[in-house]
């Protein structure tokens, strides 16, 4: 009742092996017949050759609609400068700031060392208040470092209201 297997071989042997003709198994064909639907499904939905596809969708799109969303969400503190000079605990804040971060170049006293003087009324970048956080949030060309992000808008704003009040004491 033993039968003997013969399998198939596709009639070529090299060195005395030869090639068996083995079909693949089933679950394998159906898995790539799926594959191959769903990669022709997704082509014509999203962007390809064929143009952005029949759902519109982009990343630029998906993007933009993200940042909107985090805008609404988290919106912009926007700094109110007006509110903090001539503040004495706001300027007591930046002297600390201004000590940690600023007296290097413009000096303890603010009388200027690399950095220019502070003290007296000559502004090289504008002495308004908006025009001192706008120099420390951005820096300047002749080597004033930007401080955005090392020190926040907080702080900018206390030490834009310190150095504000180093030569506007008077006024």
């Amino acid at each position: 009742m033993a039968t003997e297997y013969e399998p198939k071989t596709v009639g070529h042997a090299i060195d005395g092996i030869e090639e068996f003709d083995n079909p693949l198994p089933r679950w394998w064909l159906m898995l790539f017949y799926v594959s191959i639907v769903i990669a022709v499904v997704y082509w014509f939905l999203y962007p390809s050759w064929f143009g952005e596809g029949i759902l519109q969708w982009s990343q630029h799109k998906q993007y933009e609609e993200e940042i909107s969303l985090a805008k609404k969400k988290y919106p912009e503190k926007t700094l109110a400068i007006a509110d903090l000079v001539g503040n004495p605990e706001s300027i007591a804040k930046g002297k600390e700031v201004f000590a940690q971060n600023c007296a290097a170049c413009h000096g303890p006293e603010a009388k200027g060392l690399v950095g220019p003087n502070l003290t007296d009324e000559t502004w090289l970048y504008g002495g308004k208040p908006e025009e001192i956080v706008h120099t420390v949030t951005n820096g300047t060309a002749k080597g004033m470092p930007t401080w955005k992000s090392v020190l926040g808008q907080e702080k900018i704003g206390n030490v834009a209201s310190f150095v504000y009040s180093l030569s506007h004491s008077g006024n």
